[in-house]
C-alpha cells in the first residue's frame, strides 16, 4: 500500500497545510444509525449523503480515504470520545461538546422547528417565543442537543431513538410537541419517501431563533485532530463561497 503523508501534499488550491507527525491514508467517520438525510444515510447498503460529499471534496484529493458507518448515536458519539472513529458527522454546538471533541467550522446551517398534531390542537400552540415551549410535554432523540433551539435541554423527554418512535409518542399523547430540524424531515421525505409530517402533523419554525449551525466533531484521543480540523476549516470555507456546498447539498433536496 502506498503511504502518504498530508505533510508531503503542502498545496491544494491554494491553501497551506502544516506539517504533520503522524502518516494517514484513511479516516474512520460515523454518524446516526436513526439517519440523518439527506446528511447521511444508507441507502442499497451504502452511506451516502451530504456529509460524505463534503469529507470526500476535502480528503480524497489528499489521497485520504473515508469510511463511513452508522451505528446508534450515542455509540456514535462515545467511540469518537475514546478515538474508535476519528470523526462524527453532523453535531450541533453544546459546551460538552466542546470540551470532549474539537469542533470543525460549521458546514451547514438548519432551522429548529417544532411539531404538533393540528388534530390535537386545531387552533395550534400559543408559542409566541421558545421559551413558551417549556410549558409543554417536549419529545426529543436520545443522546440529541436542543440547546440550539432555545429550550431548556433538560427538560426535553429523549426517549425516542428514531423519528418514527418520537411520531408515535406525539400521536399516544405522551408529549404535546417534538422538536426537530425542518430540513432533516424534509430529507426523510425526499430520500426515502417518509412523510413524518403525515396524519395532521405540523411543523413550525421556533419564533426568534435563527438556523442553527452544524460541526463535524473530531476526536481528542487521536494525534492529528488539530491537523484534520485544520485542513477540513481552510477548506469548507473555500467551498462555501464558491457555492460548491450548495450545489452537493442540491443533489438531494430542494
Amino acid at each position: 500500500m502506498k503511504i502518504k503523508k498530508i505533510s508531503a501534499l503542502i498545496f491544494l488550491s491554494g491553501i497551506s497545510i502544516s506539517t504533520m507527525a503522524q502518516e494517514r491514508t484513511s479516516l474512520s467517520v460515523c454518524g446516526d444509525g436513526g439517519g440523518w438525510p439527506p446528511y447521511h444515510f444508507e441507502k442499497e447498503g451504502k452511506v451516502i449523503g451530504y456529509d460524505v460529499d463534503v469529507l470526500e471534496a476535502i480528503f480524497t484529493p489528499l489521497g485520504i480515504s473515508t469510511t463511513t458507518e452508522l451505528p446508534p448515536w450515542q455509540r456514535c458519539l462515545h467511540e469518537t470520545k475514546l478515538g474508535r472513529y476519528d470523526i462524527a458527522l453532523s453535531a450541533a454546538y453544546s459546551e460538552e461538546r466542546d470540551k470532549d471533541y474539537i469542533l470543525t467550522d460549521y458546514y451547514y446551517t438548519l432551522q429548529p422547528s417544532y411539531v404538533y398534531s393540528s388534530i390535537t390542537y386545531p387552533e395550534g400552540l400559543p408559542i409566541r417565543t421558545a421559551q413558551d415551549i417549556d410549558g409543554f410535554r417536549v419529545c426529543g432523540l436520545q443522546g440529541y442537543n436542543y440547546t440550539g433551539f432555545g429550550v431548556d435541554d433538560s427538560k426535553v423527554r429523549k426517549n425516542g431513538k428514531t423519528f418514527d418512535q418520537v411520531v408515535k409518542m406525539l400521536e399516544a399523547n405522551r408529549c404535546d410537541v417534538f422538536l426537530a430540524r425542518y430540513e432533516i424531515l424534509a430529507g426523510f421525505k425526499a430520500s426515502e419517501g417518509i412523510d413524518h409530517l403525515a396524519n395532521g402533523l405540523k411543523a413550525v419554525s421556533i419564533p426568534g431563533i435563527s438556523g442553527d449551525k452544524f460541526h463535524m466533531l473530531i476526536s481528542r484521543s487521536i494525534p492529528d485532530g488539530l491537523e484534520i480540523k485544520s485542513i477540513f476549516d481552510q477548506h469548507i470555507k473555500q467551498l462555501r463561497v464558491s457555492g460548491e456546498l450548495d450545489r452537493m447539498i442540491g443533489k438531494y433536496i430542494e
